[in-house]
């Protein structure tokens, strides 16, 4: 991942800071939450952290995949705006190892509610991951 490359396309500064969160969200294929993100940052404040988190949301780089146990788990966006958070899939939490994971649909899920205009849908679903299905 070229962070440096994605922070300039959105109009952003290259910072120190800005570039560690997209390389460590970058890191693998599951949301890190908050209290993690804070240890492998750990030579930056937490508001500096909390700040930076932010700015990248509001520039469609990354998303609050969820929140739970007032625990904040961010993943990056791969097809969202500073417009607009598109996100076609289903947050993911695993039961047993705690694992979030941003899950593709190959079907959009819709909505129709008569007399009610819906914006977006989150969906979080919740079970075992086939990580833990294979070693339980």
């Amino acid at each position: 991942m070229d962070a440096a490359n994605i922070l300039r396309n959105r109009g952003l500064r290259v910072t120190k800071i800005r570039v560690a969160i997209l390389e460590a969200l970058g890191e693998g294929l599951q949301a890190l939450p908050y209290g993690d993100l804070q240890k492998k940052l750990s030579q930056f404040d937490r508001t500096t952290i909390y700040r930076t988190l932010l700015a990248l949301i509001d520039k469609g780089l990354i998303h609050k995949a969820l929140e739970e146990n007032n625990e904040s788990y961010y993943a990056l966006c791969s097809d969202c705006t500073s417009n607009l958070h598109n996100h076609n899939h289903v947050h993911f939490k695993c039961n047993e190892c705690s694992s979030v994971q941003c899950l593709h649909i190959s079907k959009e899920v819709g909505l129709s509610i008569p007399e009610i205009v819906i914006d977006s849908i989150e969906i979080t679903a919740k079970g075992t991951c086939s990580t833990c299905l294979l070693t339980h």
